[in-house]
């Protein structure tokens, strides 16, 4: 009985994964989340982190890093970006399923090199559908605020938009489940998102984009891998300023970003900090 009730939590840590919670609780809420925007975003969520951590358990993957959900969250966000660019169609679930298992083959590659994958297989693996077809963006969803405030509304969707929801609720439950895994992730990630919506209004964003949190969803990425690097706060916020610029210059060049100028911003910073542990270690062999 333990061991299938193990097997049933696997997917759900693995949507938990997306922000950094190995949590099955949390996963559950982050799918309760999307379904009160779309269920059939959902369910897309919970069957590409299946599939995803199938895959894995196919392939002998290690199997601690399949308990802690590691090989279904860029599944999870694969098969959400399937259903949400592409509609509930033939073509949608080819999508799905295929990108879910190229995600978790490339999450694995990039393990075995101790590469920092973060989200990356996901972004990849979208980009390449949106180079074999167009987006369409077909799956009708309508933006749903908490009260027309472009603060509050752009830090709770800056939550929801990683998973593709600009629903101030769904962000709100996002939240939550962060906060019961970690308090400190998610008061972090709230003051990220705050930030990140600031510095956007200087670059001149308007109050439109800011509220649907489009400008926020990087930074509250990036604010848990911070934390996770045990970095503190005045790092975390330059590396959000960082994605921030990233966003808004992928942005002027019409490239889609999903969730690349978070992932671009940590991997210039552990390059920094990398490079300065070498330094360090020369000058104390000096």
């Amino acid at each position: 009985m333990q061991r299938w009730v193990a097997i049933y939590q696997m997917p759900l840590r693995g949507i938990g994964q997306v922000m950094f919670q190995g949590n099955a609780l949390t996963g559950m809420i982050f799918v309760m989340g999307i379904a009160l925007q779309s269920w059939q975003l959902a369910l897309a969520a919970y069957l590409g982190s299946c599939i995803g951590t199938l895959w894995a358990m196919l392939c002998r993957y290690p199997i601690a890093d399949i308990r802690q959900g590691l090989y279904g969250f860029n599944a999870c966000l694969v098969a959400i970006a399937a259903v949400y660019f592409y509609g509930i169609s033939e073509q949608s679930l080819l999508l799905l399923v295929l990108g879910s298992v190229v995600a978790t083959v490339l999450m694995r590659w990039l393990q075995i090199r101790q590469l920092p994958a973060y989200t990356f297989p996901f972004v990849l693996t979208t980009w390449i559908f949106f180079y074999l077809c167009s987006q369409q963006n077909v799956l009708p969803l309508e933006q749903t605020t908490w009260g027309n405030d472009v603060g509050l509304d752009g830090v709770l969707q800056g939550f929801g938009q990683v998973m593709f929801q600009a629903n101030s609720w769904t962000g709100l439950c996002f939240l939550v489940g962060i906060a019961i895994s970690s308090f400190r992730h998610a008061w972090w990630a709230v003051v990220a998102a705050g930030a990140g919506l600031w510095l956007a209004r200087l670059l001149g964003i308007a109050d439109t984009v800011l509220s649907d949190g489009i400008y926020s969803y990087n930074a509250v990425l990036v604010a848990i891998a911070m934390a996770l690097l045990r970095q503190h706060i005045g790092v975390m916020l330059l590396v959000v300023a960082l994605s921030v610029l990233i966003l808004f210059l992928m942005q002027m060049w019409q490239m889609p970003a999903l969730t690349f100028p978070f992932i671009l911003a940590v991997w210039l910073f552990s390059i920094v900090l990398h490079w300065q542990k070498i330094t360090q270690k020369s000058n104390e062999m000096v």
